[in-house]
């Protein structure tokens, strides 16, 4: 059952709550407020929020980055109690269709390779392992798993 959650581009003052969320979400990219601060400033960076309307908090974001033709998603995290409720499947996907909007074509990201649930997550979404990245990760040392998708834009 999908919730309702208002989507929109993050801000600076969401930064607080990102950490939070990753905090929670210990297979999430573990970034300082200074790597927000950065990664939202830029042009090519392509970000949103799910809000909850009725209780004006955030559930989940997701960050990536469109250069040329391709969109990397760098990170993305969903409140655990607002897990399997399609909120991932609805950040995804609209980041898909901006990214497209932008003239993305493909969709990058990395995940680490005990992440099962994001794995299967990623697979029900088009995502494909490409190849694996050996001790990309640290604390704890893991492979990265290199995903990618096309991304189609919807004609209208």
């Amino acid at each position: 059952m999908e919730r309702e959650v208002t989507l929109r581009a993050a801000r600076p003052g969401d930064i607080e709550t990102f950490l939070v969320l990753e905090r929670e979400s210990p297979e999430a990219s573990q970034w300082s407020a200074e790597d927000y601060q950065q990664t939202l400033r830029h042009q090519s960076t392509l970000s949103l929020v799910a809000e909850d309307p009725a209780e004006e908090r955030i559930e989940g974001f997701v960050l990536g980055q469109v250069a040329a033709d391709e969109m990397e998603i760098l990170n993305f995290a969903v409140a655990p109690a607002s897990r399997r409720r399609g909120l991932g499947r609805q950040l995804l996907q609209e980041a898909l269709t901006q990214a497209a909007a932008r003239g993305a074509s493909r969709c990058w990201l990395e995940v680490r390779a005990s992440n099962q649930a994001a794995m299967l997550f990623y697979q029900s979404q088009g995502f494909r392992e490409l190849y694996r990245r050996p001790s990309y990760y640290s604390d704890p040392v893991e492979d990265a798993v290199v995903c990618a998708r096309p991304i189609v834009a919807e004609s209208g």
